[in-house]
């Protein structure tokens, strides 16, 4: 098993490179190029003890629920590493609305494994205040998350779960 600490960069180096685990609509490469254009696809990886949640609402853009990890034992969230410059890390903190106010999403630090078994510490971001109840996807953010899911192979069984979320029948689309 190869030192992953030496190979990649760490989260908490704010000059240099980082990782970045994506897991809702920044799975499909276009999406997540349009903020953070240096993105390069390391690995898919698979991030324990979470669940995908749809527990933020977005209601300019994707018209629905988006994507949050929320935690929750013996389940697991798959979804896309990506190396991106330190360039482009404020343009991403906008896109998750890390600077709002109040805030939707905060930063993470989050330890995720590859399929060749490499544990490899990287940043991701979560929902500040999640609504428990949650709320239902756009087609169109459902569709965004499944064309990079399918793009990048994640497993059958967790790209059948994600094809099984139902959806608000709401047309709305990511305007940023």
């Amino acid at each position: 098993m190869p030192d992953t600490e030496a190979v990649y960069p760490t989260p908490e180096d704010p000059a240099g490179p980082f990782l970045y685990f994506a897991y809702g609509s920044n799975l499909d490469e276009a999406r997540v190029r349009m903020h953070a254009p240096s993105a390069r696809l390391v690995s898919i990886a698979r991030l324990e003890g979470y669940r995908v949640a749809y527990s933020i609402e977005s209601k300019r853009s994707w018209l629905g629920g988006v994507g949050d990890v929320v935690e929750e034992p013996g389940s697991e969230v798959w979804g896309a590493l990506w190396l991106i410059d330190a360039a482009d890390s404020r343009a991403l903190d906008e896109q998750e609305g890390v600077f709002r106010d109040p805030p939707a999403y905060r930063r993470m630090t989050v330890t995720v494994t590859t399929p060749a078994g490499d544990a490899i510490t990287c940043r991701s971001y979560q929902v500040v205040t999640p609504d428990p109840e949650g709320f239902l996807p756009s087609p169109a953010y459902k569709d965004t998350i499944l064309r990079g899911a399918r793009a990048l192979g994640l497993p059958a069984a967790y790209l059948a779960g994600l094809e099984a979320t139902p959806d608000n029948n709401r047309q709305g689309g990511a305007a940023h």
